[in-house]
């Protein structure tokens, strides 16, 4: 299906009916392996213990996919550039049915011959630019993305360590007419170290820099002031984790646990489970322990708050700018 007359029926579904449990966006762990070690990231992220299945799997998971409400498919890893086959699954699944994304920390990003293919085949590139990526130098340079014809979105993880950092980053993203997406690290439940930033000093952080800089932070307001609890909090459950075997994780890859995989189901068919229906009965009996969800959907717990999200990235989308 045409992905903007899917975007239409997963608005009026989720906005109109208000339908809290019908996903939109699919972020896709193509590969569980990475050329670096990131302290803030899952280590199932890097290790390679999640594995990586083949290309005819991976392309099976894109046609479930495919089939389903998820309008926008982020690939991500692990490292996904790391696949040789990457590029051809970019292309397989950029046939009009998605939005999609390509998340990476930008090593391959010095390949000319890549570079030159990337543009036709994603929509939008995540470029990961941090401190914990070693990579902030890359900003120095980010305008030279532009003559490859990509649509950038950088986003850089922050801790409670680099936030007084983010202004001087959003300075150097608007310089490229590009966006910046900014990212809490999140403590995942074993991590022994502890480096999510304090939600209201991040919060008054934000505020300014998108009072100042405008669309150039991706940030919507919704999710800015969702960090305070300043919007009702009406639990939705809009995007989803797909591991490299096909397995997903639900509600979140933090909270969840596997419901079903999507190399032999479809999505609808996983969705309706008891076992998921069980799931979703319990989330909204115990809200305050999906922060993480919270704040990933926060963008659409009201129809102005996503008329706006959703106006920048139109915009952002037909001109390639920002604002």
């Amino acid at each position: 299906m045409n992905r903007d007359l899917k975007a239409v029926r997963w608005f009026l579904k989720t906005q109109v009916l208000r339908d809290p449990f019908n996903p939109g966006y699919a972020t896709f762990k193509v590969t569980s392996r990475c050329n670096l070690r990131c302290t803030f990231c899952n280590p199932d992220y890097y290790t390679g213990e999640l594995g990586e299945g083949s290309t005819e799997r991976i392309k099976r998971i894109i046609d479930n996919l495919r089939d389903s409400s998820i309008v926008v498919l982020s690939f991500e890893g692990g490292e996904p550039t790391i696949r040789p086959d990457i590029l051809e699954l970019l292309e397989y699944a950029h046939d009009g049915s998605f939005y999609v994304m390509l998340t990476t920390n930008g090593y391959k990003l010095r390949d000319e011959a890549f570079l030159s293919k990337l543009a036709d085949r994603i929509d939008f590139l995540h470029y990961s630019i941090d401190e914990y990526h070693w990579n902030v130098k890359a900003l120095d340079d980010l305008c030279r993305l532009r003559q490859y014809g990509l649509k950038v979105n950088v986003q850089t993880v922050v801790t409670r360590y680099n936030l007084h950092k983010l202004e001087e980053k959003v300075k150097k993203v608007r310089e490229c007419n590009y966006k910046i997406l900014v990212l809490p690290a999140v403590d995942y439940p074993n991590s022994k170290v502890k480096l999510a930033p304090d939600n209201y000093e991040l919060y008054k952080v934000l505020s300014e820099l998108k009072k100042k800089y405008g669309p150039t932070l991706n940030n919507s307001w919704g999710f800015i002031n969702a960090l305070i609890g300043k919007v009702p909090k009406r639990l939705v459950s809009y995007a989803i984790t797909v591991y490299p075997n096909g397995d997903l994780p639900y509600p979140d890859d933090v909270n969840g646990v596997i419901v079903g995989n999507l190399a032999e189901e479809k999505l609808e068919k996983v969705l309706s489970s008891p076992k998921v229906k069980e799931l979703q009965r319990k989330m909204l009996e115990n809200q305050a322990r999906f922060e993480y969800l919270h704040l990933q959907t926060a963008s659409f717990n009201s129809v102005k708050d996503l008329a706006s999200y959703v106006k920048d990235m139109v915009k952002w989308r037909f001109t390639g700018k920002a604002s």
